[in-house]
């Protein structure tokens, strides 16, 4: 699965009159392209819930597994663990095999990870740059962006050698950051395109999410291990120049970000986590989440708009992260938005699952190619809780 998208950034409308949907400022900076790749196999519903009872102690009930997968709303999801013959060998998990599975140590894990995060974010790297027709020596910025490993060298330097890229490429790592790395790597991007107007910044996330199942009875982390899938996404992000109208003009009718917001919720900082173990990384994820990212929003969104002179109608399409089907449930609610509003959300999880940083950026690709009208605004959420917001215009 690949694509093509344009976008520009909020650091391009300082000093600008406020921008109306579809107006930047005249140096914008633009997403060219996104490219996405995915590992070579997948785990479909029905294997997913047999690993599940491999992994998980006898106590909790597989009536729960399965109504854990009937709900995540998921059909497959890439795990690039997975061996030709359905096998995890990570996990001690054969073929045909419910028994209970091997816990691996951090470290088989972090060999798994670079070994698929670097082939995953080198495909959707080249296919970015294809799509964008930007040749790989035109790249100045690399930023990178991934919370589920890490190397170093690291995949950035991966990308280099496998790509071309010049040895003087300035890179920049977000690293840990969760679900919503893509709006912070955005900004990144973006504001370097912004600062000149002669860089070209090829972006990359990519995680391995499924290096990190964890053999637990807590239901949280199992939660986790139903949900998490393995993926990547690129984009290749530069300035563009403004048509007569005032709108950027790209390859591709290229929307603009006018803004990019943070948001922490407030008391919220234990319900969600992500901390290094001895065996994996190790997730805590409360049952409150989609309330209290509900009960925060709506106030959120109306003033991040109310900054551009736009209200919330004026919205075209939502690109939501599926931190799961609650989720997109409670953002639709909280803001009042029609049920279609998540079509895109829903269809990458159901064809790919939740993919961490990489999801958003699958999402903004399945918008262009469904035509979704402009203003869009991008949502994210990750440990701390902390959200991050893009307004595309």
């Amino acid at each position: 699965m690949s694509g093509q998208h344009g976008i520009g950034m909020d650091a391009a409308t300082r000093g600008h009159t406020r921008p109306r949907p579809g107006r930047v400022g005249s140096r914008a900076p633009a997403i060219r392209s996104i490219g996405t790749a995915v590992p070579e196999r997948s785990l479909s519903a029905a294997r997913s819930l047999e690993v599940a009872r491999a992994l998980t102690p006898e106590e909790v009930p597989v009536s729960l597994l399965r109504r854990l997968h009937e709900r995540s709303g998921i059909e497959a999801r890439g795990c690039a663990v997975l061996a030709h013959d359905g096998s995890v060998p990570i996990y001690g998990v054969a073929a045909a095999d419910v028994a209970v599975a091997t816990s691996p140590g951090t470290a088989d894990r972090m060999q798994a990870y670079m070994e698929a995060a670097e082939t995953m974010a080198i495909d959707a790297s080249r296919r970015a740059l294809a799509h964008a027709q930007v040749d790989a020596s035109r790249i100045t910025h690399l930023v990178t962006a991934s919370c589920t490993g890490f190397a170093a060298p690291g995949v950035d330097q991966s990308i280099i050698g496998a790509l071309g890229l010049g040895a003087h490429v300035r890179r920049t790592h977000i690293g840990f950051m969760g679900c919503h790395a893509a709006v912070n790597a955005l900004a990144v991007a973006s504001a370097f395109a912004a600062a000149d107007r002669d860089a070209c910044v090829l972006l990359a996330c990519a995680e391995v999410c499924t290096v990190h199942f964890q053999a637990s009875a807590r239901v949280d982390r199992v939660v986790a291990n139903t949900l998490f899938a393995d993926g990547a996404a690129a984009a290749v992000v530069s300035a563009a120049p403004a048509d007569d109208d005032g709108g950027v003009q790209g390859p591709f009718g290229c929307p603009a970000v006018a803004r990019c917001a943070s948001a922490i919720i407030p008391d919220s900082v234990g319900s969600m986590a992500w901390h290094i173990g001895d065996h994996g990384f190790e997730m805590t994820l409360g049952a409150d989440v989609p309330d209290r990212i509900a009960a925060a929003l709506p106030a959120w969104v109306d003033r991040e708009l109310a900054a551009l002179g736009m209200a919330r109608h004026e919205v075209g399409g939502w690109a939501i992260h599926p931190g799961g089907p609650r989720v997109i449930d409670a953002v639709i609610a909280s803001l009042g938005l029609p049920a279609a509003a998540g079509d895109a959300s829903r269809a990458v999880l159901r064809r790919h699952g939740n993919m961490s940083s990489a999801t958003l950026l699958f999402i903004m690709d399945e918008m262009r190619r469904a035509g979704a009208p402009r203003p869009w605004i991008g949502l994210a959420f990750g440990p701390g809780l902390a959200g991050e917001m893009v307004i595309l215009a």
